[in-house]
């Protein structure tokens, strides 16, 4: 997904003394003193290692604008400038290194959500899942301005619409559009049609799954990724999607059956489950266009492609 997976996950490639065989990202490292067991994780913007107890660095793939830094951060700042109820990413330093950019950024308090759920079990573990779900419902409360249109917010090239479901209709098209050819048959004004129309505008993460919070016993620290997936949209879509991600276990492997029955009870409670499966095939049209993601792109097509 748009945030931080395991070194180990299906398509990274290690080269022998550890570091992934990507050498624009070796030379940037080696000079910033960092080793390979420094490395937290890495996703489609960036891998991001440890620089110290207080600093992590991401180190932005090849194909990467610099300025994307600086659009997250802005957002950022913006999302914060009023308040909120968990910690957000806090950027230090851009720098760059042979042509490869960088940004050190403050480490946040707590450890993943993914990794807590493992740690944890009985009433913890349920209020754990109970309270990702609610700092995902929060997410939407955070401040952003008007912008007279839905859509992404960060991303290159954004795709903008007057409402909310030409947005999610215009968004899928050009996933599976970029897709491999098994998802270029489905109809993406499909998609949409059980889903709601957003009542006011706000702010949506859409990549707030389990590996993108922090949290320290039960307790949501932090939210991070905040960037390329973040939109202009309908704030119930957050919810949803974290519950969907927790159901799905090429997403959040370690999640049992237990965390799926919480999760689908709290969306319940908030009068969002009869949402939950037309806001499932929708994101996993979203993620399609996500091919060297193995376990990601397996998740969607058994969600669009292999049942039919």
């Amino acid at each position: 997904m748009g945030g931080l997976h395991n070194a180990d996950a299906p398509g990274v490639k290690m080269c022998a003394v550890g570091f992934p065989d990507d050498r624009g990202l070796q030379v940037t490292l080696k000079a910033l003193g960092v080793g390979p067991e420094a490395l937290l994780g890495h996703g489609g913007e960036a891998w991001v290692y440890a620089l110290d107890d207080h600093r992590v660095v991401r180190v932005l793939h090849a194909a990467r604008d610099v300025e994307t830094i600086h659009r997250r951060q802005a957002l950022v700042d913006e999302l914060a400038s009023h308040g909120a109820p968990f910690e957000l990413p806090e950027l230090i330093e851009v720098g760059e290194v042979d042509g490869r950019h960088f940004a050190v950024e403050r480490r946040l308090p707590g450890r993943s959500v993914m990794a807590q759920l493992e740690a944890l079990d009985g009433a913890e573990r349920d209020l754990l899942v109970e309270r990702h779900l609610e700092a995902t419902k929060a997410l939407g409360r955070l401040h952003l301005e008007p912008r007279g249109w839905f859509g992404d917010l960060v991303a290159p090239n954004p795709v903008r619409a007057p409402s909310w479901r030409a947005y999610l209709e215009q968004r899928a098209a050009k996933s599976l559009r970029l897709s491999t050819p098994a998802f270029r048959a489905i109809d993406p004004a499909s998609l949409v049609q059980s889903l709601p129309e957003a009542a006011a505008p706000a702010f949506v993460h859409l990549d707030a799954f389990a590996g993108n919070m922090l949290a320290r016993g039960s307790t949501i620290t932090a939210v991070l990724d905040i960037g390329l997936t973040s939109a202009v949209g309908d704030a119930r879509l957050d919810p949803l999607a974290s519950a969907v991600y927790l159901a799905s276990p090429q997403i959040t492997p370690v999640a049992t059956s237990r965390d799926v029955d919480v999760g689908m009870s709290w969306l319940r409670g908030a009068g969002l489950a009869e949402w939950f499966e037309p806001a499932r095939r929708w994101l996993a049209a979203f993620w399609c266009s996500a091919v060297d993601d193995v376990r990601l792109h397996q998740w969607c097509r058994s969600v669009l492609v292999d049942h039919i």
